[in-house]
């Protein structure tokens, strides 16, 4: 008889697969998004590190949130690592949240496209973020201080209908980078429409796609298509 996997382990397991795609998608890069929902600004950069991954999975831990992270990557990551035990928190409680996370965590991957809806101002029961994204699986919320970094991940999409808009485009540079060089999600022409305000943040590449007639879309399918 197989031996069942316990709840921690599970999670163990969890955290860890997902490290490297969190890191290659979410860490190695930058990305700005445009919507016709934002009125405090005309564009956010999403800016994700290292330390906002403890955040998203629910855990608590003695380690701190960098080195938390870096065995998750690394795989070395022990059940003795981290618990459930929150301060003004049943460990039931903890645990169901951590299972909502962790069920949602996937969905981070892909969360930067013109599908995703935005909201600037979220608040939910006790949680208030500067900024969301929400797509059918998962809400991720941002505190943005210059740039937005993610701070909370629910489950499903929680934003409020009356207050979120698609996301139009979406823009991708390395992490340090200036410039951003891509468009990951969207088309040329709403790239133009804004090329007073984000043309000093394009690259000489984008400066020309955006000065051509054609409005050829781009997007993550381009890679595949050749």
């Amino acid at each position: 008889m197989i031996k069942q996997k316990s709840f921690k382990e599970r999670v163990k397991e969890s955290v860890i697969q997902c490290a490297g795609a969190y890191k290659s998608y979410s860490v190695d890069y930058e990305y700005l998004i445009c919507s016709s929902a934002f009125t405090k600004n005309c564009y956010y950069i999403i800016s994700a590190h290292e330390d906002n991954y403890l955040h998203l999975t629910g855990v608590h831990t003695v380690l701190d949130a960098a080195t938390f992270f870096e065995k998750c990557l690394e795989g070395t990551l022990q059940e003795s690592d981290f618990d459930f035990c929150k301060s003004n928190q049943s460990e039931r409680d903890v645990k169901g949240s951590v299972r909502r996370k962790i069920n949602s965590l996937p969905s981070i991957m892909s969360m930067l496209s013109t599908d995703t809806f935005v909201e600037e101002d979220f608040s939910k029961n006790r949680i208030r973020c500067a900024l969301a994204a929400g797509s059918v699986s998962a809400t991720l919320g941002f505190v943005v201080v210059e740039k937005a970094k993610p701070m909370t991940l629910l489950k499903g999409n929680e934003l409020d209908e009356t207050k979120s808009e698609k996301i139009e485009i979406v823009l991708r540079r390395k992490a340090g980078d200036d410039k951003f060089t891509d468009i990951f999600s969207g088309d040329v022409s709403k790239l133009k429409e804004r090329k007073e305000v984000l043309s000093d943040l394009l690259s000489d590449d984008l400066l020309s796609k955006i000065s051509d007639s054609g409005d050829k879309i781009h997007d993550q399918d381009d890679n595949k298509n050749g």
